[in-house]
C-alpha cells in the first residue's frame, strides 16, 4: 500500500468564506446566480454556431462556445467554487424555451468556461442523467438509484447538477462545508487529523479497468493540506468496502474520526438542505463541500420523475491537491466497453452473504 505524500498536516482554524456553516444563510439568495434575458441571448447565439459547425456534444470545448457579452458571468460563478463558499445555485434555466439536447448542450457549454468534462462511469457518460434505474438493478450507483445519499464526495474538482424534474416525493439535496468540520476537529479532537490525512484504501466499485486493482493501491486522504489550503475526499461506504476486500479493520481512533465526520457534517446548523427546483443548477466544489441526498419517491405512472443532468469536471491548474486523491491514474472513470455502473465488482460479489447489498454511492 503506497502512502500519501501530504507534506503537513493544518493544526490551526481556518477562516474564509468557504467555512460556512447552514445558520449563517437567511436566504438561497446569499448563494445564488440569477439568469436573465442577456444570459438566453448569449445562449442562443452559441447554440446556432453548434448546430452551423455540426457539432455533438462530445465536440464541443470552450472555443466552440462563445459567449463574449456573458463571459464575466461564467467567470464569477466558476470563481464561487474555487475562492468563495465552493459552491453556488444558478438559477433560472428556461426549460420551456429549449429542447432538452438543447439544454445539455447549453449546459456542456457552460462548463467549457470552468473545467473539463470528464466520463462519469465505465458507459463513458460525460454528461450524466441523474434518474432512477434501481428497478433493473437494485445495486445501481446512487446517480442511477432513488436511496438516501450519505454525505460524500465525488471524484472530480468540480460536479454540478441541473434539474429538469423533481420526484413526487423527497430528493433533497444536502451540502456540509469540509473546512468548518476540519475546524470542529482541530478545536474540539486534534487527535483525528493524523489518521484522516494519513486516509484509507478505497474500493474503486467495480468500475476499475482489465490491468488495475480492485482497491486503491495507494491510501486516499480524507483530508490535505497544500499550498496552504484544506483539501478533502471521502466516501464513506467505499473506504470500508476497500478495507473488508483487504480484510483490514479500522483502529479505534480512526473509527472515531470517521464517526466524527459524519456526526459534524449532518449536524443541523452545519449541513444545508434544501430541494433544486427545475430549471436550477449547483456547481460546487468536491475538495471544499460535501453533498448528499435524501430518498426519494416517483411516480412514473403519472410522468413524475425525478431527472437532473450532471457534470464531472476536472480543472486544469485547479485546487492543490495530493494526486492519490483520486481513485484512478486519470481524472474521473475510464470507459470499458459492455460494463455498467453497478457498484458491484468481482471482489465485492466475492464477499457478499445473504441479502447484503452496497450501500449506494455517486
Amino acid at each position: 500500500m503506497t502512502n500519501i505524500t501530504n507534506s503537513s498536516i493544518c493544526t490551526t482554524r481556518v477562516s474564509h468564506p468557504s467555512a460556512w456553516r447552514s445558520s449563517d444563510f437567511s436566504s438561497a439568495d446569499q448563494y445564488a446566480f440569477d439568469l436573465g434575458p442577456r444570459h438566453y441571448d448569449a445562449f442562443d447565439k452559441a447554440l446556432s454556431g453548434i448546430r452551423q459547425q455540426g457539432l455533438i456534444l462530445d465536440d464541443i470545448e470552450k472555443k466552440h462556445f462563445e459567449v463574449p457579452e456573458i463571459a464575466d458571468d461564467l467567470a464569477t460563478i466558476f470563481d464561487q467554487t474555487q475562492n468563495g463558499y465552493g459552491f453556488v445555485l444558478v438559477r433560472g434555466f428556461p426549460l420551456d424555451r429549449y429542447t432538452e439536447e438543447e439544454l445539455g448542450l447549453i449546459y456542456w457549454g457552460i462548463g467549457t468556461h470552468m473545467g473539463t468534462g470528464v466520463s462519469q462511469s465505465v458507459m463513458g457518460d460525460r454528461l450524466g442523467h441523474v434518474m432512477d434505474f434501481s428497478a433493473g438493478n437494485p445495486n445501481a450507483r446512487a446517480y442511477r438509484n432513488k436511496q438516501t445519499l450519505s454525505m460524500h464526495t465525488d471524484l472530480s474538482e468540480i460536479v454540478s447538477l441541473l434539474s429538469l424534474s423533481t420526484a413526487k416525493k423527497g430528493g433533497l439535496s444536502q451540502f456540509s462545508s469540509l473546512i468548518t468540520i476540519h475546524n470542529e476537529i482541530v478545536e474540539n479532537h486534534p487527535e483525528y487529523l493524523e489518521p484522516l490525512y494519513r486516509g484509507f484504501p478505497y474500493y474503486r466499485a467495480g468500475e476499475e479497468g482489465p490491468d488495475e486493482d480492485p482497491v486503491t493501491p495507494w491510501n486516499v486522504p480524507v483530508f490535505s493540506y497544500q499550498e496552504g489550503l484544506i483539501s478533502g475526499r471521502l466516501i464513506r461506504a467505499y473506504l470500508e468496502n476497500g478495507l473488508e476486500i483487504l480484510g483490514r479493520e479500522k483502529t479505534e481512533l480512526e473509527t472515531a474520526a470517521l464517526d466524527y465526520v459524519d456526526e459534524v457534517a449532518n449536524r443541523p446548523d452545519v449541513q444545508l438542505e434544501f430541494l433544486i427546483q427545475p430549471g436550477e443548477a449547483f456547481f460546487q466544489n468536491n475538495y471544499v463541500v460535501l453533498h448528499g441526498r435524501t430518498e426519494f419517491e416517483d411516480d412514473v405512472g403519472a410522468g413524475i420523475r425525478r431527472h437532473l443532468l450532471r457534470l464531472w469536471l476536472d480543472v486544469p491548474n485547479g485546487r492543490p491537491a495530493p494526486k492519490e486523491m483520486h481513485f484512478f491514474e486519470g481524472a474521473g472513470i475510464a470507459r470499458h466497453q459492455g460494463k455498467t455502473p453497478t457498484g458491484e465488482g468481482d471482489a465485492y460479489k466475492a464477499l457478499v452473504k445473504g441479502d447484503r447489498v452496497l450501500e449506494p454511492v455517486s
